[in-house]
């Protein structure tokens, strides 16, 4: 993978090392089609990065349908030789200066990631989905940021991801493909074989977890097997995980693993309106995990028994009364385990 801070450190630190009158310094980064080549302003360090877009012949409709958003510029350039490039148009992504560089390369680095999957998609819409994702990103970042209540259930999410690549350290990583939680899906992780849906709680003297929603807990023939994964978290400020902590950790697995399951898991954070270094304050410490299968018989309310005319009801069950429904964590794994 071309790691896009460390290229545009290089071409910094080679800059201030030559002694040259220019201005402004270009250096390939990719050498097959599309090209790809970066380029620094040595002035006010203003990034940008060319994506050979010759072979599509862009109209100019097009180029100016891209989403955009304070801090980012988009425009083409031809050259008639660049190297030993000859007639090439470039699309052109540039950092506006008083932007944050580190963001700028953060979606650089989304956007790369994605070209060089070669995904069996037109270039121009790969580019237009990933700024697409980062435009509907900033909106929600701009915003606000996530509540305590939804900084735990995300990392109750992360957790399940984390233990699951641990358990099954030997298989391909597709629990990323089934996490739905950052897709608002009712159910946190579906896949053939049924969902696992994941409720995280702070320890109390009773033993409750919120439901959403009638639909939640349903049983129907996409998702005929449903299990609850219950995580005790305590949250604190020094002890245990933060989701800067676990996304990290979850990520250098997946590269090692499978990259292109990174990159899906980036997309998915940034659905969440995620990225890691905005949730490095907050530590959440797991007391215990438990597993439970919601079976028809399992204390739910459903829109079968539920009375007609009521819905979007919103309610809480008290584990204590569910002990009969208690599984091995290990049967809660196994459901995404492929095969």
């Amino acid at each position: 993978m071309i790691n896009i801070t460390e290229r545009f450190r290089l071409l910094i630190e080679q800059s201030k090392n030559e002694e040259s009158e220019d201005i402004y310094r270009l250096e390939p980064i990719y050498f097959q089609e599309p090209f790809l080549l970066i380029g620094i302003d040595l002035i006010n360090l203003q990034r940008r990065i060319y994506i050979d877009i010759t072979s599509e012949n862009w109209e100019e409709e097009q180029l100016k349908s891209f989403p955009k958003w304070r801090g980012i510029d988009i425009g083409q350039e031809y050259f008639s030789q660049i190297g030993p490039l000859k007639e090439k148009n470039f699309l052109v992504i540039s950092q506006i200066v008083e932007d944050s560089e580190e963001i700028f390369e953060r979606v650089l680095q989304n956007l790369v990631d994605h070209i060089l999957m070669k995904e069996e998609l037109s270039l121009y819409t790969v580019v237009y989905k990933v700024l697409d994702r980062w435009h509907n990103f900033f909106k929600k970042k701009w915003d606000t940021k996530l509540t305590i209540e939804e900084e735990m259930g995300l990392f109750g999410e992360l957790y399940y991801i984390n233990k699951w690549l641990e358990f099954f350290p030997q298989e391909p990583p597709l629990i990323v493909k089934d996490w739905k939680g950052p897709l608002k899906n009712r159910i946190d992780f579906v896949s053939k074989k049924g969902g696992v849906e994941i409720k995280t709680v702070t320890p109390k003297i009773r033993d409750e977890i919120k439901i959403s929603n009638e639909k939640q807990l349903e049983i129907n023939p996409v998702i005929d097997t449903l299990f609850l994964y219950v995580l005790k978290v305590e949250v604190n400020d020094s002890t245990g995980n933060s989701l800067q902590n676990m996304i990290e950790t979850i990520e250098e697995q997946l590269v090692n693993r499978a990259p292109s399951l990174a990159v899906k898991f980036k997309d998915l954070l940034l659905e969440a309106g995620v990225i890691s270094d905005d949730y490095d304050k907050n530590y959440f410490f797991v007391h215990e995990e438990l597993g439970y299968i919601a079976t028809e018989e399992f204390p739910k309310l459903t829109s079968k028994n539920l009375p007609t005319g009521i819905n979007n009801v919103s309610y809480s069950i008290d584990l204590s009364h569910c002990k009969s429904f208690k599984v091995p964590i290990d049967d809660v794994f196994n459901l995404n385990k492929q095969g």
